[in-house]
């Protein structure tokens, strides 16, 4: 058996005592040919060549951007085994992955020997794929802002802190607090300040803490979309309450500053001008017109 190790050397929790460590697990059950990204998307390229060379499975040391671009290179043409080397690392806990990397590489060298995976729908928006969450407006702001800080050798990457940070002060500012975009789901349309489709719960995580904007989504069923039609800074509280608490807005409360739907298989987006995208963490650039869907037949993960 052959498996292709994609490494991105500049990941939080990534140096080359760690990746030996990995490789040396994942040798217990593979034969392992090491890659390493020096470049954005280039990921997406290693993997789909890994397909085409014959591996029987690509593993991915690294973060939640470079795991995202692995999903786009390959399809379900072959699993895909994600070890957390980011600073978030959102789809291995959500597989129940254990934190540690080399415990993870000794589960995948196991769920190799045994042929161990589980297939997982996953969204797309406007064509890319996404494991997790993608969104449009604030989220992905503050995920261009985060991205964008001049990062020290000793963190590399911006912690879960510094995310929540850059988004308080965005809603200090008051960058969301009116609707800006049309969203359509099915016969329904509404007028929103930002929008995120989640393919799985949870959403993402602050530390240890999960965060669970749609509870209800499910690794199975369609897309749940969370689309707030205003954030001010005094509804900060209460918002977070409901958004990351109580979850009334998934439950149909009538939250008038939340519209939530769940299990959709299409959502269309059209925003009065240019707003961030993100997929999985992922910086997408400026769009205006999105479509959200679900490409069924999804990916093969490593368990």
């Amino acid at each position: 058996m052959r498996a292709l190790l994609i490494v991105n050397p500049v990941a939080s929790r990534v140096n080359s005592a760690v990746e030996r460590t990995a490789r040396r697990e994942l040798e217990e059950a593979a034969t392992i040919e090491v890659v390493r990204t020096t470049r954005p998307m280039e990921a997406a390229s290693l993997a789909a060549q890994g397909v085409r060379d014959g591996f029987d499975a690509v593993i991915v040391l690294a973060g939640d951007g470079t795991a995202n671009e692995v999903l786009n290179g390959i399809g379900a043409e072959v699993p895909i085994g994600l070890l957390p080397g980011g600073g978030t690392s959102v789809m291995p806990r959500n597989l129940g992955l254990p934190p540690s990397i080399p415990a993870a590489a000794r589960r995948f060298a196991s769920a190799l020997k045994e042929g161990r995976e589980r297939r997982v729908r996953v969204g797309r928006i406007n064509g890319r794929r996404f494991a997790f969450n993608a969104g449009v407006g604030l989220d992905a702001a503050v995920v261009r802002r985060v991205d964008g800080q001049v990062r020290t050798t000793k963190r590399r990457r911006s912690p879960d802190v510094v995310y929540a940070r850059e988004l308080l002060k965005m809603v200090a500012r008051g960058a969301f607090s009116h609707p800006h975009m049309t969203i359509r789901v099915g016969n329904q349309v509404d007028r929103v300040a930002f929008a995120l489709a989640v393919n799985l719960a949870p959403w993402s995580y602050i530390g240890p803490v999960p965060l669970d904007l749609a509870p209800s989504a499910t690794a199975d069923g369609g897309l749940d979309i969370v689309a707030p039609r205003r954030l001010y800074r005094r509804d900060v509280a209460g918002f977070a309450q409901r958004i990351l608490v109580d979850h009334r807005h998934a439950r149909g409360s009538g939250d008038a500053r939340v519209a939530y739907w769940h299990d959709i298989a299409t959502a269309e987006l059209r925003c009065d001008y240019p707003f961030p995208a993100q997929a999985d963490g992922d910086d997408l650039g400026d769009v205006t017109d999105v479509l959200f869907d679900v490409d069924y037949e999804g990916a093969r993960y490593l368990i």
